[in-house]
């Protein structure tokens, strides 16, 4: 599962990734849930030179409403048979740039916990784009892959996202190769390059936008 995340404004992401902007300045956001109005960062396959600012979560192109159903995620082992899904695989390919993201422990406490990339580089999810015609106006829109976590996130969760690393998200997002061989990066990051932090619990209220959950836990909760 993917449902909670942090990114900076597009012109802090744009840079990051080395890519120009396609729309106007927007901000980022420390604690971001899916819904309809939400937007993310990221690059198409169609056009990888380009910060593209997308819907989160998907709304399937031949859709005429915002989806009832969970479009947030689609799960790796699953999203071949989902028609919201199978119809862009090796076609709409995206990733979503974001400088980390929060899961909570479903045991115990219910602990909360913040993710980034172990070198503080952009963390950038494999994902699937679609562009909806039927809407007023149009929708671009995206869905987070997910799979079985990998260590560090499995002490966690039991759903982790596909998070690529640079050699990866060029495989991802290149049209020139079938589907089967861009598919093949759409596995567990290696541990070492995830940080995981405990966080206060102030950051499960999502209208909280203050990142005063960072200031709950002395540095020493780092793993």
């Amino acid at each position: 599962m993917c449902g909670r995340l942090d990114f900076g404004s597009s012109a802090e992401v744009a840079a990051k990734l080395g890519v120009e902007d396609s729309d106007g300045l927007r901000d980022g956001d420390p604690n971001l849930p899916p819904y309809s109005k939400a937007v993310v960062f990221g690059i198409l396959d169609r056009n990888p030179n380009k910060l593209m600012h997308m819907g989160w979560p998907l709304v399937p192109s031949w859709s005429k409403e915002y989806p009832k159903f969970n479009t947030s995620n689609a799960k790796s082992e699953e999203m071949h048979e989902k028609t919201a899904y199978k119809g862009l695989l090796g076609k709409r390919h995206c990733i979503v740039a974001v400088n980390g993201f929060y899961e909570w422990e479903r045991k115990g406490e219910n602990r909360s916990f913040y993710f980034t990339m172990a070198d503080g580089s952009q963390m950038m999810f494999a994902g699937l784009w679609d562009y909806n015609k039927i809407l007023i106006p149009p929708v671009l829109s995206c869905t987070i892959i997910t799979r079985e976590p990998n260590e560090i996130i499995g002490e966690v969760h039991d759903r982790m996202p596909v998070i690529l690393t640079k050699e990866q998200m060029k495989i991802w997002l290149d049209t020139t190769l079938p589907y089967e061989e861009r598919a093949k990066v759409l596995q567990p990051i290696e541990n070492s390059y995830i940080l995981k932090r405990e966080v206060g619990k102030s950051v499960g209220k999502a209208t909280n936008k203050s990142r005063d959950w960072f200031n709950d836990k002395p540095d020493d909760c780092l793993f």
